[in-house]
């Protein structure tokens, strides 16, 4: 009897890894706060680039929420309580 096994390649090992930090913390969208404000939270509390933080920003804005940070769940519990901390409305969960 002949087995035929499927080659790991790079992309698999990705997806296994990947599946480790499943981990999301959600950014709600609000009346309350200017854009800038929102954007600075995100490049000093998700490590986001101004590029990335102004994207994140805008689909928070355009469909209500957006998902700002992936990671451990002990590094999204972190960064959801900063987040909160800064008077943003957020969430986090797989």
């Amino acid at each position: 009897m002949t087995y035929k096994t499927k080659p790991l390649y790079e992309e698999d090992t990705k997806l296994k890894v990947d599946s480790i930090y499943s981990y999301f913390v959600i950014l709600f969208n609000d009346s309350i706060h200017e854009f800038s404000y929102v954007e600075d939270c995100l490049m000093k509390l998700c490590f986001k680039t101004k590029r990335e933080a102004k994207k994140i920003a805008m689909e928070a804005h355009a469909n209500g929420k957006a998902i700002c940070f992936q990671g451990s769940m002990e590094e999204c519990e972190t960064v959801a309580e900063h987040m909160t901390e800064a008077n943003l409305t957020v969430s986090f969960g797989i």
